[in-house]
């Protein structure tokens, strides 16, 4: 009986240490296929801006967002990034390759390139 709650408790802790392999620090690019909101993005000085996504969070602008969960999710051919928050609202972010996420994809959209990777 122990050893079966050690085997539990040993799987639950590898699983826990597991994460959703887009940990890291991103660089944002905010663009349009228009080119006037294109240019405005541009302009307003949004481009460039530094985020960090962890394991449950992200750290944006010095500030931090808890998230319950963050984990990809695959649907049809696509696969997102989907940062789930307490009250149950989901956000999802479309993963184009390993070091890329597109969030949005109207008028205007936020593409993360990853620039390190987080141990």
């Amino acid at each position: 009986m122990k050893l079966k709650k050690l085997l539990i408790l040993g799987l639950a802790l590898i699983l826990a240490g597991c994460g959703h392999g887009f940990e890291g620090e991103y660089t944002e690019q905010v663009g349009s296929s228009l080119e006037f909101l294109d240019a405005f993005a541009k302009v307003t000085g949004t481009d460039g801006k530094t985020i960090v996504i962890g394991p449950d969070y992200i750290d944006s602008n010095g500030i931090r967002t808890q998230y319950q969960d963050i984990f990809v999710r695959d649907s049809g051919s696509e696969r997102y990034l989907v940062l789930k928050k307490d009250d149950g609202a989901e956000e999802a972010w479309k993963i184009v390759d390993d070091d890329t996420l597109v969030q949005g994809g109207g008028l205007v959209s936020i593409t993360m390139k990853r620039i390190k990777k987080q141990d």
